[in-house]
């Protein structure tokens, strides 16, 4: 159905093209959420038990980014089964959520990274008031590390494939995939560094880092990890304002979709790819050569053709096709 507007330009169409399979998509996300909770909920009593046996802070600090993350997924987890009801009011679902969650997700890593680093500095001018806190047990270390390392590479291999298995599209799985890659290098990092510093003997010049060895760590390993989060929110707010994808290998592919999907009595003019959350909308005008060629059964058919082939790329998709 044609649609006037001004300058002559026509609305044509808007269709909503669903994934492949969007149940299968949600199920998936929904139940690794659930699992993770449990995940992050039994690595977070590891990090307090091993604080508390092991006199690390890196530790206590450990296990409280799996606490919170552990609430950070029910909120994730409640989010993704809400993402696509429609309604009157919001027609293309709640999409959106997503990406304010990401981007709230990212000020969380940020806050716990900023932080341990404020703490070890803190811990290190302590120290150097002497200030002695209780040097570092080895054994529990051991324990602690040899347990987490299998603990924390299992658990991201696992985030990791399910996001895989959404054909990269979600940017819920997306952000628990890199808070696992962070907590993964946080701890196996921090764990494996303690041990070191622990077996440091007390004739040692550097006995002290049986004290302050932690504190370093954390920091060398949160200023490392930074550049994560600060993408996410980064990413996550240039969506939220309405910004236009700009992977170029991205922004090729569908062109090419869109020019090889038209008749040759059809010019494309421009288009324009957002991405709301987990769900993108290409916004595509065309022009035709002549508009005594204007064709409405050939525009159909290259609209149906330019869907089909687009749904490859794309889940879920808003797809804007005007006519100037």
């Amino acid at each position: 159905m044609l649609k006037a507007t001004s300058k002559k330009s026509r609305h044509l169409s808007r269709l909503v093209v669903k994934s492949k399979d969007p149940t299968r998509f949600k199920t998936m996300e929904v139940n690794t959420l659930q699992i993770g909770i449990w995940i992050n909920i039994f690595m977070g009593f590891c990090g307090w038990i091993g604080y508390y046996f092991a006199n690390s802070y890196a530790l206590a600090l450990d296990g409280n980014f799996s606490f919170i993350s552990a609430l950070s997924f029910f909120v994730a987890m409640r989010i993704t089964r809400q993402k696509d009801f429609t309604s009157e009011k919001y027609p293309l679902g709640f999409y959106s959520v997503e990406n304010i969650y990401a981007f709230l997700q990212g000020i969380l890593l940020i806050g716990i990274t900023v932080y341990a680093i404020l703490q070890g500095a803190a811990n290190i001018v302590a120290y150097s008031k002497e200030e002695l806190p209780e040097p570092l047990k080895i054994i529990p270390l051991m324990i602690y590390t040899v347990t987490m390392i299998f603990a924390c590479i299992a658990t991201w291999f696992f985030y990791k494939r399910r996001f895989e298995k959404t054909e990269k599209q979600s940017p819920i799985l997306k952000a628990e995939t890199v808070g696992a890659f962070m907590d993964m290098l946080v701890t196996c990092g921090t764990g494996v560094a303690l041990v070191v510093v622990a077996l440091v003997p007390t004739s040692s010049p550097f006995h002290f880092l049986n004290y302050i060895g932690d504190s370093i760590i954390v920091i060398i390993i949160s200023l490392f990890l930074l550049r994560a989060p600060i993408q996410i929110v980064s990413n996550s707010f240039f969506s939220l304002v309405g910004r236009t994808v700009q992977k170029p290998q991205l922004r090729h592919r569908v062109e090419n979709i869109i020019v090889t999907s038209l008749d040759p009595i059809f010019k494309l003019e421009k288009f324009h790819i957002f991405h709301m959350g987990s769900c993108y909308e290409i916004e595509v005008t065309i022009r035709p050569v002549d508009d005594a060629l204007m064709n409405l059964p050939l525009f159909r058919m290259c609209r149906q053709l330019m869907e089909t082939r687009l749904k490859v790329l794309f889940p879920s998709l808003v797809l804007e096709i005007i006519i100037d």
